[in-house]
């Protein structure tokens, strides 16, 4: 039987590893510790260098990323003439 989409699509639809038991309760005791944490936090605590590390953690969460433009942008190509006025 060849591989191909159709194929890769039921290959895809197989797993041989079971679900995950645990991952929706992990995932709210992590978001609850997290809105504690965030809740219990006083900038005014923090020094210079705990600012500027929470910042770059942050940055991370709202910037978007960049898209990065692959493709190549054309290049104009013309000549110069230079025009001589004394002859």
């Amino acid at each position: 039987m060849p591989f191909n989409s159709n194929t890769a699509r039921v290959a895809g639809q197989k797993s041989k590893r079971g679900k995950a038991k645990y991952t929706t309760e992990i995932r709210d005791k992590l978001n609850n510790l997290t809105d504690y944490l965030i809740q219990d936090l006083n900038i005014q605590d923090l020094d210079t260098n705990e600012k500027l590390a929470l910042l770059r953690i942050l940055l991370a969460y709202t910037l978007p990323k960049p898209k990065i433009d692959n493709e190549v942008q054309e290049q104009k190509h013309f000549t110069v003439e230079v025009i001589d006025k004394l002859a």
